[in-house]
């Protein structure tokens, strides 16, 4: 029998809790004006299934040094709960309708979402809606 909605919601929150400590690490370590880091996918929803799924994270650093010291503090604390990670940078040079989701994402660690992130994130959609037409011909 599988789990139980209530249960769900419980583990949910326990996972939104756990990120928060996760970005309080963060933030002590790194400077919250030069990174955002966005979590999508299912790991903070009752859909998360231990064992099965894993935790979806986009990285937008200043500069890639910056994202692969934070790409290992995310990789060490979800590998010492057993969780495998998706992580990835977000590389404002090549827009994909693909980053549109981490963009969008209601989890963000910090407040840094510069102006040329902005404009990356309509540059993405435009690609998108170039997809879009041209499959609906």
């Amino acid at each position: 029998m599988g789990i139980a909605v209530k249960d769900k919601k419980i583990a949910a929150k326990e996972r939104i809790k756990d990120l928060i400590v996760l970005q309080r690490e963060l933030c002590s370590c790194f400077s919250e004006d030069e990174y955002n880091v966005f979590v999508f996918g299912s790991y903070p929803t009752v859909r998360f299934e231990y064992c099965k799924s894993d935790v979806d994270i986009a990285v937008y650093a200043d500069n890639l040094d910056l994202y692969k010291g934070i790409a290992v503090k995310i990789e060490e604390f979800f590998g010492n709960r057993g969780i495998n990670v998706d992580l990835f940078f977000i590389d404002i040079s090549i827009p994909a309708p693909v980053f549109l989701a981490p963009l969008r994402a209601q989890i963000q660690f910090t407040d840094y979402y510069p102006e040329k992130l902005r404009e990356f994130e309509t540059e993405c959609g435009k690609e998108l809606n170039k997809i879009k037409r041209s499959i609906a011909v």
